[in-house]
């Protein structure tokens, strides 16, 4: 009988165990998405602008709500690339070194009337995010896209 007793405890610890290890799965799941909506709170979103003249060099604007650190940049079909230390929410950076020849360059080695400026930076908590701004030469303006 007291086989059965201890068998039945052992069966009754396994499947509070099995119960047990569920629930510290979803709460770890919970944590997690406490955090990720915490951080969308001060999320930064970079993109490329221009004003003024086609000579003029694009800029690139955090419109996020956090700062963006360790800002990498780079024109697509060039060698034109860079990085900026931090962009401040809702601040610009200052005009990127480029011209209107690597612009074009861009734009003729993608076949297309486009080029891209590719940024990879990363937010304060410490999470990595990218923004690809396609400047279209017939439009005269950028579009840009957030790849996650």
């Amino acid at each position: 009988m007291t086989v059965y007793i201890q068998l039945g405890s052992l069966i009754v610890a396994m499947i509070g165990l099995v119960f047990l290890v569920q629930y510290v799965r979803y709460t770890k799941k919970i944590a997690e998405q406490a955090v990720f909506q915490t951080e969308a709170t001060s999320r930064p979103a970079v993109i490329a602008i221009h004003t003024g003249t086609i000579t003029t060099p694009p800029r690139l604007r955090n419109i996020g709500n956090g700062p963006a650190l360790d800002v990498a940049w780079a024109i697509s079909g060039t060698k034109k690339a860079g990085t900026i230390s931090y962009i401040e929410a809702s601040k610009e950076s200052d005009p990127l070194n480029v011209d209107l020849n690597a612009l074009e360059h861009g734009a003729v080695s993608s076949g297309t009337n486009k080029v891209s400026i590719t940024c990879s930076y990363r937010s304060i908590s410490g999470r990595k995010a990218g923004s690809v701004s396609e400047y279209d030469f017939d439009r005269n303006r950028f579009s840009s896209t957030f790849p996650d």
